[in-house]
């Protein structure tokens, strides 16, 4: 198998311009010059990675929008299998407004954009196509058309070994966006048993325990379902964009039926978003407690309630949600979202319940 993408552009030029430059690289596509096109092209084909321009019309020959392409992207997530999809927007805006192509990015879920007419050094499709497949996990290709036949194709990896990486706006594994934020249930029940004994194992937790952690109303059924619905969509991501065949019941959150659920030990568990909090710190030298605290409050990626949450946890104040809502009147999904930042990156640590628990340093 090759990697097939869908490039979508109203622009002939462009279309004739990417086909050869993805014929270069080893590569096939199918085009679509408007998002009814494409539309159709999704629900008959398995891509690759899509190469999306912003600007297209909803039907051939009516008025390319901005707004068209980011509708057209916001569906694509939508879709089943196409979750966590390479996406690379396609701009000619990024040159005099480069922060657009970014919003898409962060908000509409793109993996990195290139900006048109294309360079021929630097920051290439090609090698923004590389970079997205390799940073995606990618490696071999798993694209195929839902219909007919499917030539050679090659056997599924057994799953040995995976690792999980938890970011701020989703989790992965073995490369394959498997959960969102922590807005969901489900991104609740793997933060909670991702947490380890002191023996190195991961914690274990009957569905009654766990329903009452993450707040879920309908008890250790309502868990059940969740995490049964877990099992299979990462079953199905990880064989359809990885070619990695897994147990469902064994591999990724097993049920011992005497102590409850935990996270298999084939998983390992790394947080995506943490850096280094003092990268010219020889790694012999031990930095002090007030040269970390000092590192954490400057971090320039840190907004003004988020330094906050750290100068108050520094002086020992225990803090929940509604601390940080009513300090700076946000909501409490704004104030959810700083935190769980700051959680993601090895900072802070929540404990108790969700209603009566508290944010800590770690």
């Amino acid at each position: 198998m090759s990697f097939h993408a869908l490039v979508v552009d109203d622009n002939q030029d462009i279309l004739d311009d990417v086909k050869d430059r993805l014929e270069s690289i080893g590569h096939s596509c199918d085009c679509a010059s408007c998002q009814e096109r494409a539309r159709e092209l999704l629900e008959q084909h398995r891509y690759s990675y899509i190469l999306l321009d912003l600007e297209i019309p909803v039907k051939y020959g009516r008025k390319s929008r901005i707004q068209t392409g980011q509708n057209l992207l916001s569906e694509i997530r939508k879709i089943k299998g196409y979750e966590s999809i390479p996406v690379i927007v396609m701009t000619s805006h990024g040159k005099d407004s480069p922060q657009l192509a970014v919003e898409v990015m962060r908000c509409n879920g793109a993996n990195d954009y290139v900006i048109k007419p294309f360079v021929e050094d630097g920051h290439t499709l090609e090698k923004a196509i590389m970079d997205v497949l390799r940073t995606t996990g990618r490696a071999h290709p798993a694209a195929k058309k839902l219909t007919g036949r499917q030539l050679s194709p090659e056997p599924p990896r057994k799953f040995e070994v995976g690792e999980v990486v938890f970011y701020t706006s989703h989790v992965e594994l073995c490369g394959v966006k498997i959960c969102g934020d922590d807005s969901s249930i489900t991104r609740r029940i793997l933060d909670v048993l991702r947490k380890k004994k002191s023996n190195g194992k991961y914690e274990r937790y009957c569905g009654d325990k766990l329903a009452e952690i993450v707040d879920c109303d309908s008890g250790q059924t309502g868990i059940a379902t969740c995490i049964m619905g877990f099992r299979t969509l990462v079953y199905n991501a990880l064989y359809s964009e990885a070619q990695i065949e897994c147990d469902r019941l064994k591999d990724i959150i097993p049920n011992d039926r005497k102590y409850g659920y935990s996270l298999s030990e084939k998983i390992i568990v790394r947080n995506g978003d943490v850096r280094q909090l003092s990268a010219n710190v020889p790694q012999n030298v031990r930095q002090s407690p007030g040269d970390v605290r000092q590192s954490k409050q400057e971090n320039d990626d840190w907004n003004d309630r988020q330094r906050w949450i750290l100068q108050e946890l520094e002086k020992g104040t225990p803090l929940q949600n509604k601390h940080v809502r009513d300090k700076f009147k946000v909501c409490d999904k704004t104030a959810q979202r700083d935190l769980a930042a700051l959680r993601m990156r090895g900072l802070v640590d929540f404990t108790g319940s969700s209603r009566t628990g508290v944010w800590r340093l770690r």
